[in-house]
């Protein structure tokens, strides 16, 4: 156990070069930023609308940041996941860090953690923002914080198997950039599985748009294919990693 976390301390070094930490804190300030600006003007037309009008103030603001969100997490998340790995491809560095008296699995879960720890922070930080844009927007309920950690908990499944997918992809291909490629595609494809209630279980990268606590939304579904999924390219990654050469 101690090697793993001498792993995750080595990781975290690493970061220290990189604007990985920046986006962890832009991507919030960016998505609340643009869903604060778009309540503060509009607040009194969506509420108005018959769709809207049972719903709490927290309620709205969930939803208006949820439609920036879905494209705004899933891409920071495909960044940092090609980042961790891109440090190591881009300085050959693999072969004296495979040469440390640790396994390969205690590497990669190292690698995917860091990916997870930085997505847990960035959840974190966007759930306290929401909160002050509450405060800021003068809602008169109080802080639903119920409804505000339903949402980072589904949140945190939907990313648990979207880190999974991305992590695996990064570690199997050394290019970077086809990495980042398939991540773009698949967020902007997103959308278009969410269409569909088979493709947006099946598609790692269409389970946010489920993170929404909504009745209208099948969260049960999310729960159990995101943590399946998650598992699945989980292990996929470290079988694949422990027979990867690497050269």
């Amino acid at each position: 156990m101690l090697e793993f976390y001498q792993l995750l301390n080595y990781e975290l070094l690493k970061q220290k070069g990189t604007f990985t930490r920046s986006m962890v804190l832009l991507s919030p300030i960016l998505a609340t930023g643009l869903s604060f600006i778009n309540l503060l003007f509009r607040y009194d037309y969506l509420k108005g609308l018959e769709v809207n009008k049972d719903l709490s103030s927290w309620n709205l603001l969930i939803i208006q940041h949820h439609f920036l969100w879905i494209l705004i997490l899933p891409l920071t998340v495909t960044v940092l996941a090609s980042m961790i790995y891109y440090i190591e491809y881009s300085s050959n560095s693999w072969k004296s860090l495979l040469a440390l008296p640790v396994s390969r699995c205690k590497v990669y879960l190292a690698k995917w953690s860091m990916v997870y720890m930085l997505t847990f922070t960035m959840l974190c930080f966007n759930l306290i923002l929401m909160v002050v844009a509450g405060y800021l927007l003068g809602f008169t309920e109080p802080v639903d914080w119920g409804l505000l950690f339903q949402y980072m908990a589904y949140q945190m499944v939907a990313a648990f198997s979207l880190i999974s997918f991305q992590t695996f992809i990064s570690s199997a291909i050394k290019n970077a950039n086809v990495s980042l490629t398939i991540g773009v595609v698949g967020v902007a494809c997103s959308l278009f599985f969410a269409q569909s209630e088979k493709f947006v279980k099946l598609i790692p990268y269409a389970h946010m748009v489920l993170a929404l606590p909504d009745p209208t939304i099948d969260n049960t579904g999310l729960v159990k294919y995101g943590i399946a999924f998650g598992i699945i390219f989980l292990a996929t990654g470290l079988f694949l990693f422990n027979r990867k050469e690497i050269c």
